[in-house]
């Protein structure tokens, strides 16, 4: 007995729905391990656009121009700077003056660019950024000598490597000059761990 054509489509529905879900899982898939695998991943573009520099060295990116920007998503109206690191090296520490006046932020990104913490100049203590990177073992470390100033944030670093983009905002186009004079405000320096 052969049966209808609506009985016969009844029988290839859960196949098509088991594809489906297989697609599915699969895009979903690669999309999340894409910045993991990928090539140039932030890290590599952050160091590519600091050059020669050494780890540990704020680097001021040159201005933005159509097609040559060395960072995705840049604003015209900030000076950006980049400061690379790698903790098997040492910590980082990261200081800027902040007089209130002109808008200043930090971000801090792992090595595949994830963004794990970030700073505006409205958050100083006492006039002041000053901020310590370490990984958990350096932290705990710095944590046992507790010899740092009380305006001073400790960040835990998820992975040995990044970066920390600072933008400064010019108003105006006429503004940039400040803006890149207040990006040369801010340190990038590395930082013994405590010993144990």
């Amino acid at each position: 007995m052969r049966l209808a054509p609506p009985d016969r489509f009844f029988d290839y529905l859960p196949w098509a729905a088991a594809t489906l879900l297989v697609a599915g899982i699969v895009h979903i898939v690669s999309v999340l391990l894409m910045p993991a695998v990928a090539p140039q991943d932030a890290y590599a573009r952050a160091r590519a656009a600091v050059g020669d520099a050494p780890t540990f060295a704020l680097v001021a990116l040159p201005p933005m121009a159509p097609g040559a920007e060395p960072l995705p998503f840049e604003d015209p109206a900030f000076a950006e700077g980049v400061c690379v690191y790698d903790l098997s090296k040492g910590m980082l520490r990261v200081t800027a003056p902040a007089d209130g006046d002109d808008y200043l932020a930090l971000s801090f990104h792992a090595k595949a660019g994830r963004i794990y913490h970030a700073i505006t100049d409205r958050a100083a203590i006492k006039g002041k950024i000053d901020i310590v990177i370490g990984d958990d073992r350096q932290m705990d470390a710095l944590s046992a000598s507790d010899d740092a100033p009380q305006q001073q944030v400790r960040l835990t670093a998820p992975a040995k490597r990044g970066f920390v983009l600072v933008r400064s905002l010019a108003k105006r186009p006429s503004d940039m000059t400040r803006a890149r004079e207040r990006l040369a405000t801010v340190m990038c320096e590395r930082v013994d761990p405590p010993k144990d």
